[in-house]
């Protein structure tokens, strides 16, 4: 890793002309650099053709809320049917402040009854390790191995990053910053995330017990809304083939209903047509009457004749 280009590319774009979502070429070259992964990085293992692709970290908190602990000794866990654990990312991030990073779980696990839960987004500027939430949303013991895949990240650029400030003024502004709280840089404003790096299963305001108390709470309500959810499902199949039917009838009735109006429309216009023709022929009819009942006018005598006696 080249020191002084980590720190050049934290601040400043390489390639400013390319916009979207990374592909594996850009991913691989800002890895080597320390940026995006910092450690844990494995480019032929992981790497994806535009994304890249998370392992278990060690450290993980179960449904009871315990914090526990991975190694090679005992590098697995069993993920309780109905449950909610809060495990860590094995990778480490150093995400530059014109990247944005998202992660979810892979499909596989999707088709085995888990869920991840995530932030919309990571922020640019991010350190650290990340952690997340997973729901076994069946009714089987699942088996949870250190260094699974588990998850896919992507990384998107965001628009320029002060693009009239040279790098140096850059990483002055950002460094100078507060935590998320916006900064006037000439007549713009903007907000950087500042804060120290986040250690696995940590809590960037300092209250993890937060997230610690409330699994259990969390691992009733899945069981209880997966109870309502099976009856819930029933209540919609029923209900939804209800409304087809409903829309089936409907259907044949509109139908019905415009196959009568265009009939009626039909049968309005060559009424309107024999009107119209009836109309002709009277008006026809009267101008003859008029005809014969005027009467003939009477001859005049002509000059230089005489009338007889």
């Amino acid at each position: 890793m080249n020191a002084a280009l980590h720190d050049k590319w934290k601040y400043e774009d390489k390639h400013p002309e390319e916009t979207g979502i990374l592909l594996s070429n850009r991913i691989d070259e800002l890895c080597n650099h320390g940026l995006l992964i910092a450690e844990g990085f494995y480019e032929e293992k992981n790497l994806r053709p535009a994304s890249y692709t998370l392992t278990v970290g060690d450290d993980y908190i179960d449904s009871k809320g315990e914090v526990h602990r991975l190694t090679e000794d005992e590098d697995s866990f069993v993920f309780e049917k109905n449950s909610i654990v809060f495990v860590s990312i094995h990778e480490k991030f150093d995400i530059p402040f014109y990247i944005i990073a998202r992660f979810n779980i892979r499909v596989n696990w999707v088709y085995d009854g888990v869920l991840l839960g995530t932030g919309p987004q990571v922020d640019p500027g991010f350190s650290g390790r990340l952690s997340c939430p997973l729901y076994n949303l069946t009714n089987n013991d699942l088996t949870i191995n250190r260094r699974q895949q588990f998850a896919t990240i992507d990384f998107e650029k965001t628009t320029k990053l002060l693009p009239s400030h040279p790098v140096d003024e850059k990483k002055r502004i950002i460094d100078n910053a507060q935590d998320k709280r916006l900064e006037p840089v000439g007549s713009e404003k903007y907000s950087f995330y500042k804060a120290p790096p986040l250690d696995a299963l940590g809590h960037k305001h300092g209250k993890p017990q937060r997230m610690v108390s409330s699994l259990i709470e969390m691992k009733e309500d899945v069981r209880t809304w997966r109870s309502l959810g099976i009856g819930s499902a029933i209540a919609f199949f029923g209900l939804t083939l209800s409304l087809l039917a409903f829309g089936a009838n409907l259907y044949r009735q509109n139908t019905e209903t415009s196959r009568q109006l265009i009939e009626s429309k039909n049968e309005l216009q060559e009424a309107k047509q024999k009107i119209s023709t009836l109309r002709a022929d009277m008006e026809r009819l009267s101008n003859d009457l008029k005809q014969i009942q005027t009467p003939a006018s009477p001859a005049l005598p002509q000059k230089g004749t005489k009338k007889s006696p």
